[in-house]
């Protein structure tokens, strides 16, 4: 995950445009290639985390607190731990 892209995203493509990426990769396996990716998988984890910053923004948030709350809550789950047995 990159996270320049991810804010590009959420910057400069409409909800819509967003959305239509999405359902392109899940619903009929195709590559969008405006989104910068090194695999489709990656382009789908920019598009989905654009979406989450892009609904906060329209809660009223700023794109900077959005960003800021969505790639804080990435590094907890990539930081936590498994629990012990």
């Amino acid at each position: 995950m990159k996270a320049a892209e991810v804010k590009r995203l959420a910057e400069s493509a409409s909800p819509e445009a967003i959305a239509d990426a999405i359902e392109a990769i899940a619903e009929r396996d195709e590559d969008p290639s405006w989104v910068h990716g090194e695999d489709v998988s990656e382009k789908l984890t920019h598009l989905l985390l654009a979406q989450r910053i892009l609904a906060r923004v329209a809660a009223g948030a700023s794109v900077k607190d959005a960003f800021r709350a969505e790639l804080a809550g990435v590094r907890d789950v990539l930081t936590n731990e498994a629990p012990s047995s």
